[in-house]
């Protein structure tokens, strides 16, 4: 092999080691799944609605219409404590998983020390008591899908605009009882430019997360409006930021503590709760689901409301 060849092999070595090594961990034939039968709930239904790396400060900056309208019928915190190791799967597994990373294991971006079978996740806890439930997650994040199992239906996107297509969609089709979404477009943009709430790329694209999910609560009040269904819908985020980034930073409030608002049918009123944590979410929803939490699962948050 002459010395040309011998360094083009060389490369073809280096590259195929990297796109290795870095590549996408996703498991399609384990977390692509298509089948969302009609939910089993006749009235009261859950969509939690993540925006990831969501800064509090530049929450309040962006122009979000939606947010301020539906404030007027929720509970919120501005300072929801997200806890320790502050990047999005331990934020996501705290949230979706009803604890902290002493007990969920992790504490980076990686799965390799997690303790899910241990601690489950919502669909999991929810499906032991109404194993009839039609539960879903949409994300434009591949390592978001690993955070949960026992959906019915689950899907990745290529962008927060298609996944919001996706998910009106399957409002007026199959309406799950639990749809949980994940917007990644203001992380990313948070990364590339900065987290800062004088930040105006950062700032747009939290604002295109608000016209989304504007035209996902469309769907949600007309199907109140028409069915009767009491939707509870759960907004917040897994991290805020600082300059580019956000790993390590559980020491600085504008990474750790974030925002949480949740919308109940018939409030008039915002109703701000003094003290919560990101781990209080997941009891409160199962809670409005009528599944009483069970001393077993033990969990660490309490029920909101």
């Amino acid at each position: 092999m002459g010395f040309l060849n011998k360094k083009v092999f060389l490369l073809f070595i280096i590259s195929s080691f990297l796109t290795c090594s870095c590549g996408d961990k996703f498991q399609p034939k384990k977390e692509i799944r298509t089948d969302c039968f009609i939910g089993s709930e006749p009235v009261r239904k859950v969509l939690f609605v993540g925006w990831d790396g969501v800064r509090t400060d530049a929450l309040f900056a962006a122009h979000t219409p939606c947010i301020d309208s539906l404030l007027n019928h929720s509970y919120y915190n501005w300072s929801t404590d997200r806890g320790e190791y502050t990047v999005s799967v331990p934020g996501w597994s705290t949230i979706l998983h009803g604890v902290w990373p002493s007990k969920h294991g992790l504490t980076d971006n990686t799965f390799s020390s997690n303790n899910y079978e241990s601690y489950t996740d919502i669909f999991t806890l929810a499906k032991q008591l109404k194993p009839n439930l039609s539960v879903a997650t949409l994300s434009n994040w591949d390592d978001f899908l690993r955070i949960t199992e026992n959906e019915n239906y689950a899907q990745r996107f290529d962008s927060d605009r298609d996944l919001k297509d996706d998910a009106v969609k399957l409002l007026n089709s199959c309406t799950p009882d639990i749809m949980v979404l994940h917007f990644d477009n203001p992380d990313a943009f948070g990364h590339d430019s900065g987290f800062s709430p004088i930040n105006q790329e950062y700032l747009n694209a939290i604002s295109i997360s608000d016209a989304y999910l504007s035209e996902i609560m469309m769907t949600i009040e007309q199907r109140e409006s028409f069915y009767n269904e009491e939707w509870l819908i759960v907004i917040s985020t897994d991290h805020g930021g600082e300059g580019t980034g956000h790993g390590n930073q559980y020491d600085l409030p504008q990474t750790r503590f974030v925002w949480s608002i949740l919308r109940k049918p018939g409030m008039n009123g915002p109703i701000e709760i003094p003290m919560v944590n990101s781990v209080d979410l997941l009891p409160t929803m199962l809670n409005w689901l009528n599944i009483p939490l069970q001393s077993n699962w033990n969990l660490d948050g309490v029920i909101l409301f």
